[in-house]
């Protein structure tokens, strides 16, 4: 299940964010001034633990409404179950297949993750990451 961002999620996507980017995580602020410009285009997925049939958040993603997205995170401890697949679905459909969003060149894992879902290399951005290039990926419906 998918829903928009709740000021009670913050704490567990703090959690995720370190996880996900111990280099450099978003801090609370970051969060907060997302969640209030773009309140319909920070959601969180929720799924039902096996072990105690609770819902919790699986991960996040925050994208403009044009569908440049800005982060996505999975809980590490329930990565490769389809959250991440099923949030960035959720920005396709909002934007009718259109999106965009920034990879680490050596993120492998997130390079063949896009390409599963159908975006393709558009550009570099030289040194985007201070120490390393962005590729910039895109789908666009008409592809």
């Amino acid at each position: 299940m998918i829903r928009k961002f709740k000021s009670s999620d913050l704490a567990t996507i703090l959690g995720i964010e370190k996880e996900a980017f111990p280099k450099s995580p978003y801090n609370r602020f970051i969060f907060l001034y997302y969640a209030h410009i773009y309140p319909d285009s920070f959601l969180v997925s929720l799924y039902k633990d096996p072990e105690t049939g609770l819902k919790k958040i699986g991960g996040y993603i925050i994208f403009y409404p044009q569908g440049h997205i800005v982060s996505i995170a999975v809980d590490p401890a329930y990565r490769r179950r389809g959250i991440g697949t099923e949030l960035v679905e959720e920005v396709l459909k909002r934007t009718k297949g259109t999106a965009r969003v920034e990879v680490r060149e050596s993120n492998e894992v997130a390079k063949k993750f896009y390409t599963q879902l159908g975006f393709t290399l558009q550009t570099v951005i030289p040194e985007y990451y201070g120490d390393e290039d962005a590729l910039v990926m895109v789908r666009n419906r008409y592809e």
